[in-house]
């Protein structure tokens, strides 16, 4: 029995890479004469369901990012002044948005499995509007903490989001450093916007009296108003995603399949006013397509089939059996996780933990001993949210420009590995910014130097792992399951991260050592080369054995 990706089946998942092209090595006389052209970002295929992923995608960050500038303010404002105090209920804060995802983040990718990418977007969306209007009316640390828990908890569309870009693209594997990258370029987006907002929009009555001190509300909530900027732009992303965003996946379970989704149809009409060409639907695998088509959403002009015969349909079920969890966790899948597990104990953290640091008041270290000085950069929320929304660009130029052609030529693995070296070196350098004086630009540039080069370092260590991660999967009809399960371990990894590092940078400013969490996050990335290691180009490693 031939398997789904055109190997037989008695090969075992362990082998079997998601996307891999024509893998029998034929070479046929069109491929020939019409050679693949370069791949780049303008002739991806599908680019407007892409490019609908994307608004889907940019306004979470732009919420869950608005918080960094003010947070440390915030938490002063309920009460609290102990700078040691602050930091810590700040991680707990944090750190409650990554707990959220770890508990549902396995049931969200068994939901877009069992019946829809789709829906499971809509809800994820319409969850972000409503946690962060909570957020935004949190009056004590508790409403702060549970408003950033249930964004957690009611999002899981970033493994989905990933799941259905895998779905879109289908076996054109040479687009996947750049597709896999949009995610990614997205949420720096979203890192530029955010901070620059919440800097901008907290506490308004004290910033701008003459625009905003009439305003009883704003006065009584002054961080409401960076929370209230998202919310249209949900409002949009919702919209978008329920007019014109197609079903990727596959069963008889869909909630919205293309066929009988009237939202999509209303949008079909829309689009018939204001443009002129057919609708083109992306077609869903069948399980009577031949393995080449199985692996590519194509658009096509014939209307996809009402409902499939009865014995068609319990032929599929027969076939299309999902392997057990044990079955899913192969050695490629264990080796991606691990790392991309430690590689979550840290990136995710410097981009908490940094925001914290640059609020911490400065300190008198001129008789500091060798390690033990203490202190931060004492900047306001303005300045902060600069400094956040610059590393933001930066990612992005890195991400649109220096990425892909990168991890084109030297592949993804190997790309990852070799942005882990940044890390240590800067993690442990940053502290000792507490040492510069305090007044004028020289530490302000600095910590934006020191911390540019761990945003390199995130640039090309996080996108290869969504890339990985697929292509490690033994099965497309598990891939929602994978990368929900992957979301939930990730999600663990940053809601454990932050919170242990968060407490050890409190426990390092009650005992004068600043810069205790951060030499320990350079410990944690030394421990993840020897993990990263193992990593390989998954797909291309099973070609290579069959070729031997």
């Amino acid at each position: 029995m031939t398997g789904l990706y055109g190997r037989s089946s008695r090969e075992g998942p362990q082998n079997t890479p998601l996307l891999d092209p024509d893998l029998d090595g034929e070479v046929t006389s069109d491929e020939l004469a019409e050679p693949k052209p370069e791949p780049t970002y303008l002739n991806m295929p599908h680019k407007g369901q892409i490019f609908l992923l994307v608004v889907c995608r940019i306004t979470e960050p732009i919420a869950y990012s608005s918080i960094s500038p003010y947070l440390y303010y915030m938490i002063k404002d309920f009460g609290y002044s102990e700078p040691a105090t602050i930091s810590a209920l700040s991680t707990v804060v944090l750190t409650s948005f990554a707990l959220g995802q770890m508990i549902t983040g396995v049931f969200w990718g068994r939901f877009s499995d069992t019946y829809g990418r789709k829906p499971s977007l809509l809800l994820g969306i319409l969850g972000t509007a409503i946690a962060t209007l909570v957020f935004g009316l949190s009056r004590n640390i508790y409403w702060a903490i549970a408003g950033r828990m249930l964004a957690g908890l009611l999002n899981g569309n970033v493994g989905v989001m990933r799941t259905m870009i895998a779905e879109i693209i289908g076996k054109h594997k040479e687009y996947q450093t750049r597709v896999f990258a949009i995610m990614p370029i997205t949420f720096n987006i979203g890192m530029v916007i955010g901070p620059t907002i919440g800097g901008l929009l907290a506490d308004p009555v004290t910033k701008y009296p003459p625009l905003f001190g009439w305003s009883s509300l704003l006065k009584k909530y002054p961080y409401l108003l960076p929370n209230l900027f998202p919310i249209p732009l949900l409002a949009c992303a919702m919209i978008s995603t329920a007019l014109f965003i197609q079903e990727t996946g596959t069963g008889p379970d869909l909630l919205l399949p293309q066929h009988r989704d009237p939202f999509l149809r209303l949008g079909e009409k829309l689009k018939r006013v204001f443009a002129s060409h057919d609708y083109h639907p992306l077609e869903n695998d069948d399980c009577d397509q031949d393995d080449e088509d199985e692996q590519d959403f194509r658009l096509i002009n014939e209307p996809q089939s009402p409902k499939p015969r009865r014995s068609d349909a319990n032929s599929c079920d027969k076939d299309s059996e999902k392997p057990t969890f044990r079955e899913l966790l192969t050695k490629p899948v264990k080796v991606t996780l691990s790392s991309y597990v430690l590689l979550m104990l840290h990136a995710p953290t410097f981009m908490q933990l940094l925001p914290i640091y640059l609020s911490t008041p400065p300190m008198d270290n001129s008789s500091h001993k060798f390690l033990k000085f203490n202190g931060g950069l004492g900047l306001d929320t303005g300045k902060i949210g600069v400094i956040m929304s610059v590393l933001g660009f930066v990612a992005v130029v890195l991400q649109l420009g220096v990425y892909p052609p990168m991890a084109t030529k030297l592949g993804v693995a190997r790309v990852h590995q070799l942005a882990l070296l940044s890390f240590p070196p800067t993690y442990a350098l940053i502290p000792f910014l507490s040492l510069l004086p305090n007044s004028g630009v020289t530490a302000e540039v600095s910590a934006t130097a020191l911390a540019a080069v761990v945003i390199l370092g995130r640039t090309f260590a996080i996108p290869p792992m969504a890339v990985l991660v697929t292509n490690a999967s033994p099965s497309r009809r598990v891939l929602g399951t994978l990368h929900g399960l992957t979301h939930s371990v990730t999600s663990a990894a940053r809601c454990a991260g932050p919170f242990i590092l968060g407490n050890l940078y409190s426990l390092g400013v009650r005992l004068g050592i600043v810069g205790l969490a951060w030499w320990i996050m350079a410990c944690i990335v030394v421990i993840e080369m020897f993990v990263a290691a193992g990593l390989k180009d998954w797909g291309d490693e099973v070609k290579d054995e069959e070729s031997n």
